[in-house]
């Protein structure tokens, strides 16, 4: 599907959950992502994510719960209802990323204890783990970068 453009909510809803399912997380967990960032209203019921992507109960049940240990949603009580709703979670996306980032300066953290040790091996070449390293040095130093500068551009 060409994401150049959509002729329905469900083509978007769609190709963003292939996407995040590319990234290794079941795709309907990307449907009720996806659906939470152009839904309106914002916060969905049980019946209004089953409804609209097409999903049982079970799914929305395990996939929800998923959401909401990640921290990417949050659940929400509207007055005079029963009902339980799920919204994204205000700055959901940046702590995402601030978890991206703390994976890859741990696996900076690790790779460089790795190449200490190594240091004292005979017989070991170090060069794909000296790359690794670099990269995780390289990629948490950039993602910390983008991650202030965007909050700083938009005042968060």
């Amino acid at each position: 599907m060409s994401t150049s453009s959509y002729r329905s909510k469900s083509d978007f809803v769609e190709a963003f959950s292939l996407k995040i399912e590319e990234l290794g997380h079941p795709r309907i967990y990307g449907q009720i992502l996806g659906w939470l960032l152009i839904c309106d209203p914002p916060h969905q019921s049980f019946p209004d994510l089953m409804e609209n992507l097409a999903i049982s109960k079970a799914s929305v049940s395990n996939v929800t719960r998923m959401l909401l240990e990640r921290g990417l949603i949050e659940k929400v009580r509207i007055k005079g209802e029963r009902q339980i709703y799920f919204k994204l979670k205000e700055g959901s996306v940046i702590d995402f990323m601030q978890k991206q980032l703390r994976l890859a300066l741990d696996l900076e953290e690790i790779t460089s204890k790795g190449l200490e040790f190594l240091s004292k091996e005979k017989d070991t070449d170090s060069k794909r783990l000296k790359k690794a390293n670099d990269f995780h040095r390289f990629l948490a130093e950039q993602s910390e970068n983008l991650i202030e500068k965007y909050k700083a551009d938009h005042d968060l």
